[in-house]
């Protein structure tokens, strides 16, 4: 009968335990390489997707500023009134503002319209501080809500208070137009707006719709605050997300990596919990059928 040799079953032993120790390294190494290609995958997607929101947004300004031009070449056009009158409107606004340089978050607003006898002024205030540009879309507003109604402003202030819940750098005040144009026709027609109503997106003179930027994270400030519908521009109802997908290098690992991905809005809200209905909207007539009673 043949014997075990001591000194070669040890050397056997320390051979099992050098690669054991090497394997686990190597496990170890993989998972930190793989870790670190995660984060910087994680990085620049949410670069990119920062990158496509302020394209968006740079977009809206765009249209913000041509509205502001349209708007001084119709003044000579405006019919004369021949005296001011009195009103009062409320609306939801919703806007983004920047988390930090890589990520967006959606803020709600509430407006308040109010119509007083006078020259024609457009007066602005905000609770608290709140970085919003909203007198080139309180002036076209005030053109389509003259148009839509056909009541002229020039003998009428129209007073903006914008409230907010704590101060935010919003960074898209020309999104809330459509909201304010809303604003000011139920205002002179002395109607209500139905509170559960959100929506985004600029107007334009001829009462058109103007696209925006960050609609996933307006909608989803909108959501919270218990909105059953979002109204969105034309178009704009398919939206672009991060999406986490699942990598395993190795068994045991698991890591995830963010790419952008297209999805319905509707389809997105229901994923994070809500039901609301999405509609899209190019005109000021369409956004009244819905929101105003």
């Amino acid at each position: 009968m043949q014997r075990n040799n001591p000194g070669l079953s040890r050397a056997l032993i320390v051979i099992s335990l050098m690669l054991n120790v090497a394997l686990a390294s190597g496990i170890v190494v993989l998972y930190w390489q793989a870790a670190g290609v995660a984060s910087q995958n994680e990085e620049f997607a949410k670069q990119l997707y920062a990158i496509k929101q302020e394209h968006d947004l740079t977009l809206g300004q765009l249209s913000y500023y041509k509205a502001q031009a349209e708007y001084y070449s119709n003044l000579m056009r405006m019919e004369k009134a021949n005296q001011g009158f009195g009103g009062y409107a409320t609306i939801n606004m919703v806007a983004v503002s920047m988390r930090d340089e890589a990520n967006y978050e959606g803020v709600t607003m509430r407006a308040e319209v109010e119509l007083r006898k006078g020259e024609g002024r457009i007066l602005i205030n905000t609770q608290p501080r709140i970085g919003i540009d909203l007198q080139t879309s309180a002036r076209t507003g005030a053109i389509v809500a003259e148009k839509f109604t056909g009541i002229p402003l020039q003998l009428t202030d129209v007073i903006l208070t914008v409230k907010a819940e704590k101060e935010v750098e919003v960074v898209d005040g020309p999104s809330a137009g459509a909201a304010i144009t809303m604003a000011l026709i139920a205002a002179i027609q002395n109607k209500t707006i139905s509170q559960s109503v959100y929506m985004t997106g600029t107007i334009n003179p001829d009462g058109t719709i103007g696209r925006v930027g960050g609609i996933p994270e307006k909608a989803l400030a909108a959501a919270k605050k218990g909105a059953t519908d979002f109204l969105v521009p034309q178009g704009q109802s398919i939206v672009t997300i991060l999406k986490p997908e699942k990598y395993q290098p190795a068994p045991g690992i698991i890591l995830y990596f963010y790419k952008q991905q297209r999805i319905d809005l509707q389809e997105y809200l229901k994923e994070q919990g809500y039901s609301i209905k999405v509609s899209e909207v190019a005109k000021a007539q369409e956004i009244y059928q819905i929101a105003v009673k």
